[in-house]
């Protein structure tokens, strides 16, 4: 019985090598993770810190934690002197390298500034380190851990967000007066939401082990 099962094994597994298995005439979609897993250059972290100064350069540490929790430091020269020639170079842990920055004049004045992927060319406002190299969501084929979680991960994750928008970090700005008295409520809110679907989902397995 086993010998005809190998045997029967092998015969699809030489038929799906020969045709080709499920779907496999759809055009697949690789993703490489989640952009949440990466250290990223945000070029709003970047406005919000005053480093984006038009007709100036300047410079700064940035610092991450990876996947491994390996400590990360780089740093980031943004030169606007020239708006035709605009850029960021990056130096650092991982090899250096250089981003195009694209000034666009707003229609009130001033200018809203965009990197220019290094590897695919378009704009955006993130660059992800993916394999020691600072490119766009797209060029990595990132996508949001949002795409691929239950109700219970997405609470929680709204709980972590919330959190750091209450506390502050190097992207959130420490709320003040009203504003943090709405978003420390809004914390509360979504920590209880986090625990009652928590409960509902260890009742419904209790239930099912009986």
């Amino acid at each position: 019985m086993a010998r005809l099962f190998r045997i029967i094994t092998q015969f699809q597994q030489q038929k799906e090598a020969i045709m080709g298995g499920i779907n496999s005439g759809r055009k697949r979609s690789v993703h490489r993770g989640a952009v949440e897993q990466f250290p990223v250059i945000d070029m709003r972290v970047l406005k919000r810190a005053g480093l984006l100064k038009p007709g100036e350069c300047t410079y700064d540490m940035l610092r991450w934690q990876n996947q491994d929790l390996t400590l990360l430091e780089e740093r980031i020269f943004i030169d606007l002197s020239d708006p035709d020639d605009a850029s960021i170079r990056i130096a650092g842990d991982v090899a250096a390298q250089r981003a195009a920055i694209e000034c666009v004049p707003c229609p009130y004045g001033g200018y809203r500034c965009y990197f220019l992927c290094p590897l695919i060319g378009i704009r955006c406002e993130q660059l992800f380190l993916v394999d020691g190299i600072f490119a766009s969501r797209k060029a990595h084929k990132l996508t949001y851990a949002s795409q691929s979680e239950d109700d219970l991960s997405r609470s929680r994750r709204k709980v972590r967000k919330l959190y750091r928008q209450v506390e502050g970090d190097n992207r959130y700005a420490r709320p003040r007066g009203r504003k943090r008295y709405s978003k420390v409520q809004a914390l509360k809110q979504a920590k209880r939401e986090a625990r009652e679907l928590y409960h509902e989902k260890l009742s419904a397995m209790v239930g099912d082990t009986r």
